[in-house]
């Protein structure tokens, strides 16, 4: 494998405009300290309910849920928060275009070999 290669994709995309937007909005975002609150809020009480949803039906977690639900729903109404988002759902599909081209016969391939045939049987039942 030719690791200069990515090394050169690598640094080609963190010249990209669409990775230097998505680099600022993330800045700008983690600047607003309303906004780094909430996240910091978000994620505990994600890990939380991630924690807590390992007990299964022994623990209800309806009242956490809808406390995530209600930092979701201030975050998107900040507008910081919705160009990151914005940035961030660019640069996913432009890394996802990226990702297509790069395996894009590798998985053709995989489908022709024998882990392909599984793999093709098992995306059928799905």
């Amino acid at each position: 494998m030719n690791y200069n290669l990515i090394e050169e994709l690598i640094k080609s995309v963190r010249e990209e405009t669409y990775y230097l937007e998505f680099q600022q909005a993330y800045v700008t975002l983690m600047k607003n300290k309303e906004v780094s609150s909430l996240m910091q809020t978000y994620e505990r009480l994600n890990e939380e309910l991630t924690e807590r949803e390992r007990f299964g039906a022994y623990i209800d977690n309806t009242q956490l849920k809808n406390d995530i639900l209600k930092i979701r729903k201030e975050l998107v109404h900040i507008p910081d928060f919705q160009d990151y988002q914005e940035k961030l759902s660019i640069l996913n599909k432009e890394l996802d275009a990226l990702s297509e081209i790069i395996f894009h016969n590798i998985s053709e391939e995989l489908e022709i070999g024998r882990m392909g045939k599984i793999y093709a049987r098992h995306r059928r039942k799905v």
